[in-house]
């Protein structure tokens, strides 16, 4: 055999050990074609995932295809050592794949799919868009946090506007908006008399960010393959490419109250559909998984490109006359004599404050106090003040209460308290 041919033909005993007997006489008598493949030997050594990976009969058969044209098309190519061309070869083909671990300590064979390949296309169809138009619907309440969800709700209307560049972005559903101008988020909430200003990190929007950033979409997985224990299948249908990510909930549900209230706090699943000719996300689902039933609680009802907004829907002024005060005018100072109490202290130094409208003692804890606060909390009544509770993956305490507003009401709920930053103050995150 001559070098040319055996060195063209190592590439379909990349993965195999035995070698046809011509191709070892050759390398037997052939130091120049040995030496080349025993560099490629170590080099796949080296590309070698720790578990075994496989790939559909047809993507392999479609990558052996465009590798063969690429070797024939790229005459560029020729001038490089065959193990160099390999290596491009074999970078190229691991950055294609996501693992599926199904179990990492086993000697089962994981399944991999051309993940990468799909979002890489969905990337590319992105940054052709100007912008964005997404209709969606979750299972929440009305005015509450964007992450909060429960499958005992009913669906809330979401809306989501997003120009790429610059990156700009507003999300909305009834009592709460946050908007993106380009350089600083603000929070708009229906029961404050006022609109709150964060950097361009602000987390006024947490998890919904992926839905921001189609082409973050495998990244944010890729870290929650890691950090959440996910699993990924992919299948494909006619005209249709459907990406199911599971993941399993996290934190410590001893006490199951934050079990399925968000994301995170859910074992869920979540369904990507992109567009099989364009690679475009299509549309997307997200399921809560209980005893082994799944429950619909989040899902867009369109997604649409290129759409035109008026510049004024990306400005502040949106918020009409209503005052913008800064996040960081609105941090807790230090109160050393608050340092050292308990949850349940707190809360009741909070309520406490709230029977006697001390608003002073109040922002103490509680910053964001303004004339609809003060309205519905001032005056209260202490009924009662339970036992803390930590649940899920909540840095904080939650600590059950019973109090009558000034109307007559009785209210009974979970407070939450937290001072898991580096001066140990104690503030009030939500729960009223």
């Amino acid at each position: 055999m001559k070098c040319n041919e055996v060195k063209n033909r190592m590439l379909d005993y990349l993965s195999n050990d035995s070698l046809p007997q011509e191709i070892k006489e050759h390398l037997a008598h052939c130091s120049d074609c040995n030496a080349e493949f025993e560099q490629l030997q170590h080099l796949i050594q080296t590309l070698k995932p720790k578990v075994k990976v496989c790939a559909s009969d047809d993507f392999t058969r479609n990558t052996i295809t465009k590798i063969n044209k690429l070797n024939m098309e790229d005459k560029k190519m020729k001038k490089f050592p065959f193990y160099l061309k390999a290596a491009v070869l074999l970078v190229l083909l691991t950055a294609s794949f996501v693992v599926i671990f199904l179990n990492t300590n086993s000697s089962n064979q994981v399944l991999a799919t051309p993940v990468n390949q799909i979002f890489t296309e969905s990337i590319r169809e992105i940054s052709k868009s100007k912008s964005m138009h997404i209709g969606l619907e979750i299972k929440t309440l009305e005015g509450d946090n964007f992450e909060f969800i429960g499958t005992e709700y009913d669906f809330v209307k979401h809306e989501i506007k997003v120009e790429f560049s610059p990156k700009k972005w507003t999300i909305e559903k009834s009592g709460r908006k946050v908007l993106f101008d380009g350089k600083s988020q603000y929070l708009d909430i229906q029961n404050l008399d006022y609109v709150m200003k964060g950097d361009a990190k602000a987390g006024f929007v947490d998890w919904l960010h992926i839905l921001l950033t189609p082409n973050k979409i495998l990244e944010k997985e890729k870290q929650n393959l890691i950090k959440d224990q996910s699993t990924y299948d992919l299948k494909e249908t006619d005209n249709q490419l459907i990406l199911t990510v599971s993941s399993k909930a996290q934190g410590n549900f001893t006490n199951d109250y934050m079990k399925n209230t968000s994301v995170s706090n859910s074992d869920n699943e979540r369904v990507y559909i992109f567009d099989k000719a364009t690679y475009q996300l299509r549309s997307f689902e997200l399921y809560v998984v209980e005893n082994q039933e799944k429950f619909l609680i989040m899902k867009t009802t369109d997604i649409k490109y290129d759409v035109t907004f008026d510049a004024k829907e990306f400005s502040a002024k949106i918020f009409g006359s209503k005052e913008i005060k800064s996040a960081s005018k609105l941090e807790l100072k230090a109160d050393k004599t608050l340092i050292s109490k308990t949850p349940e202290e707190i809360t009741r130094y909070f309520f406490e404050a709230c029977a006697t409208s001390d608003w002073k003692k109040v922002e103490k804890v509680y910053p964001h106090v303004g004339f609809l606060f003060k309205r519905m909390f001032g005056g209260i009544e202490i009924v009662e003040i339970g036992q803390s509770f930590q649940s899920g993956n909540y840095p904080g305490h939650f600590v059950p209460y019973t109090i009558k507003l000034k109307s007559g009401d009785i209210r009974t709920m979970n407070l939450a308290v937290r001072n898991d930053n580096p001066q140990q103050i104690w503030s009030i995150d939500g729960g009223f």
